[in-house]
């Protein structure tokens, strides 16, 4: 019993520190600018649900939303698909140099994106692709393989043989025992990444910035310093910009959790 407690306290405990920085965003969203110097616990006298509008129309949120919506679905989608073809790969064929290969795709976990933002930055540049939206969707489509590949590889992996083997003998070829077979079987590390490469994506600030100029290309995490000149800032609007950017976030994690963790327990089945 003593022991039962002690975990849930521990575990009350972590889920109050995740969710006090969404409770503070929001509360802060929703006050006036004296009204946050009272506290960033203080109930607001008024909800100013004025300040969403703004962000939305005087910060160009609608379009900086709709920019995110492409970038994320141009990125999730090639990615799931690429994953899911090295993957299967690396998984179920043995070819020479195979396990040098995938070291060296693994090498993509390892490097950050602050190490190579300055070169992708002149290699965009040469072949026209700054200020475009393909210009944030190509290289996040690159950078997601590595970690596409490894989960995608941990779940072909955790299928049986027997499985493979019966619908070769059904006369499969390997193209269609990957999608008629694999592939529905590995649904779980499919919602899995998909869900990773959207919150990364919906998140990616740096590159954005660094490729983008032109307004018109930007994403959410960028807009929010329209709301912050040289010496002040509008905390009230960066708050509603935050809200307006993490709340599609936890509604697809609450929507896809089940998959999730199914995903990432399905991938340690077997290594």
């Amino acid at each position: 019993m003593v022991r039962k407690i002690l975990a849930y306290t521990l575990l009350l405990l972590g889920a109050a520190i995740a969710i006090l920085p969404f409770v503070v965003t929001i509360l802060a969203s929703l006050k006036t600018a004296p009204e946050l110097a009272k506290g960033i616990f203080s109930l607001p006298n008024e909800a100013q649900w004025q300040n969403y509008e703004k962000a939305w129309t005087q910060g160009h949120f609608g379009r900086f939303f709709g920019n995110s919506i492409i970038v994320a679905v141009g990125v999730v989608v090639p990615s799931i698909f690429l994953s899911t073809l090295t993957g299967y790969a690396f998984a179920r064929f043995r070819f020479r140099g195979s396990n040098i290969a995938f070291t060296y795709l693994l090498l993509g976990l390892v490097i950050p994106l602050q190490a190579m933002v300055v070169p992708l930055y002149y290699v965009l540049r040469e072949i026209g692709l700054l200020d475009s939206l393909v210009g944030l969707i190509l290289p996040q489509i690159a950078m997601s393989l590595s970690f596409g590949t490894l989960l995608m590889r941990q779940g072909f992996l955790s299928v049986p043989n027997d499985v493979m083997e019966a619908s070769i003998v059904d006369g499969a070829n390997s193209w269609q025992s990957l999608w008629q077979v694999m592939f529905p079987l590995s649904r779980p590390m499919v919602g899995t990444i998909g869900l990773m490469f959207f919150i990364w994506t919906w998140n990616e600030f740096m590159l954005p910035l660094v490729v983008n100029v032109n307004p018109k290309y930007h994403t959410l995490p960028v807009g929010l310093m329209y709301f912050q000149d040289r010496w002040t800032a509008n905390i009230p609007l960066i708050a509603a910009g935050a809200t307006i950017i993490f709340l599609p976030i936890i509604a697809i994690f609450l929507i896809f959790q089940r998959q999730l963790i199914e995903g990432i327990t399905q991938g340690a089945v077997k290594g």
